[in-house]
Parts: C-alpha cells; sequence; structure tokens
C-alpha cells in the first residue's frame, strides 16, 4: 500500500515571487514544464491529497489540475512558517508533506522514505552538513497550535519552531541513500540556478 494514501497530504508552498527571474518561481518554465507542474507530477504519484498554499494576490489563485486544491493563506504575510500553518490546519490526515515551489525535481524514493519514518515524530526534516531544508520535510498537524502561537508573536523563524518539537533529521548518508544527486534540494533563486535546472531536465 502506498503510505501516502493513509496518514500523509502534500503541499506545495507558493506564496512568493522571485524578484530576480521576474515571475512566480512556481510558472518558471523548465525545458518546456512549469516547475510547478514538475513538482505536482511526483506528489500526485505518491499522495491523494495535494494543496497549493498562496497569497490572496497570487496568480496562481485560479490555477487548475485535476486532484489539486489551491488554498489561501489563512494568516496572510508570515511567510513560509504561515503556509506550514496554513497546509496543517486544513489538512485531512496527521501529516503534511511540505515543499517549497521552486524544487522541480523532488525524487520519489526519498519522499517515500521520509513518510516511513515520520511516525511517532512531530516532523522529519533532512540535513546536509550546516544546512537543513525545513521547505522538504513531513510536519505532524500536532503542532499547529506551536506555530499559531508562533505567529500571533511575529516569530517566523522555522529554524527557531524546531528548537521546540521532535525533529528527525535525516544525515547526509540515509539522503544520498534515495537521492545520490541531492536533486531534490534545487531550489530556484536565480538565473544561474534556472540554468542548472535546465541540465537537469533530461537526466
Amino acid at each position: 500500500m502506498n503510505p501516502g494514501s493513509d496518514n500523509f497530504s502534500a503541499a506545495v508552498l507558493a506564496g512568493g515571487s522571485a524578484e530576480r527571474l521576474g515571475l512566480n518561481k512556481a510558472l518558471v518554465d523548465i525545458a518546456g514544464r512549469k516547475a510547478l507542474d514538475r513538482i505536482l507530477d511526483v506528489l500526485q504519484g505518491i499522495f491523494s491529497g495535494t494543496s497549493i498554499i498562496v497569497q490572496s494576490d497570487s496568480d496562481l489563485e485560479n490555477f487548475m489540475r485535476p486532484g489539486v486544491r489551491v488554498l489561501r493563506d489563512l494568516l496572510p504575510g508570515k511567510g513560509p512558517l504561515g503556509g506550514i500553518y496554513t497546509a496543517l490546519e486544513l489538512a485531512a490526515r496527521p501529516y503534511v508533506f511540505i515543499m517549497a515551489c521552486d524544487m522541480p525535481y523532488p525524487s520519489e524514493d526519498l519522499v517515500l522514505h521520509m513518510l516511513s519514518r515520520a511516525p511517532g515524530h512531530d516532523a522529519v526534516v533532512p540535513r546536509r552538513g550546516e544546512y537543513i531544508e525545513p521547505l522538504f520535510a513531513i510536519y505532524s498537524r500536532e503542532i499547529r497550535e506551536n506555530i499559531k502561537a508562533r505567529l500571533e508573536r511575529n516569530d517566523l523563524k522555522i529554524y527557531e519552531l524546531l528548537t521546540e518539537i521532535d525533529v528527525l533529521y535525516l544525515d547526509e548518508e540515509e539522503i544520498a541513500s534515495f537521492d545520490p544527486e541531492f536533486r531534490s534540494f534545487l531550489n530556484i533563486n536565480t538565473p544561474e540556478d534556472l540554468k542548472k535546472a535546465m541540465l537537469l531536465a533530461d537526466g
């Protein structure tokens, strides 16, 4: 049985635009396909429920794709942590896999492995050296009130939230077993990043 069908749903955070790219990063064209479509192709193969979290003025508000819900941020202007809160608050399942919209190559194998590690933890977060990947992670709905309290205080740093909850961190060796080239973590912020993504498009 696909573990994504029971206790997990997925959400893509697509709240912001990329000033250096000139458009919403979810809509960046990579070898003829939008970054968001590349992401959804993978997530919808794993999860029976997938959402896109947007701001109220997003050009994705009218995005339509079968099996995908577009949800407005419940507490606008709170950045990625606000998007995580919205995804958890509106989820129908106990856990949500949450990722950013500018990461066009999520590894299905890595995501499935993360799902298998989630039970019993508040979050599963990849960690590579000094860097963690809180926007390619699994979160439990049980931490909604922790997040809401932070949002109300305007404490918006995800890193600080993670110090308050039970997080299972995946190290580089464990990640590499499922995503040897760490393609999942290529994010598109600059024209140079987009060039890298283009090179991987046929890989």
